[in-house]
């Protein structure tokens, strides 16, 4: 459970993930551009919102899901970050990737990259 003092917090469905130091939120859209040849100017349309979680952590025992989700390439379901504020983050993501590294003292690290599935991103701004 993150430490009341903690800014972000990283569920995955209601489940709160353990030991999470830092949540990293990239959230996008890509310009497209649709000038036609005989345009003096460039014309751009919105496309596709996109989104990136970040996160690092304290590697333990609890976050097998993370783990299981690159192994398998199996969607996370209810991916969310949550900051203090009460703004929050979420969609269904896939894990692009997933570090794991071991200091000298014995403390594991991890860093996580989910990308957001299909583009549903949802954006609580209370």
């Amino acid at each position: 459970m993150p430490s009341p003092t903690t800014a972000a917090s990283f569920k995955i469905n209601t489940v709160v993930i353990a030991d999470v130091v830092s949540a990293t939120v990239n959230v996008s859209r890509q310009q497209i551009d649709v000038t036609p040849i005989d345009s003096t100017y460039r014309q751009m349309v919105q496309g596709f919102l996109e989104g990136t979680i970040s996160l690092e952590m304290f590697y333990d025992a609890s976050h097998t899901a993370l783990v299981a989700g690159i192994t398998a390439g199996s969607v996370i379901t209810g991916a969310e970050v949550l900051w203090a504020s009460g703004k929050s983050i979420s969609g269904n993501a896939f894990v692009s990737e997933f570090n794991i590294s071991l200091a000298p003292n014995g403390v594991a690290m991890a860093t996580c990259t989910l990308i957001v599935q299909n583009a549903a991103i949802t954006v609580v701004a209370p």
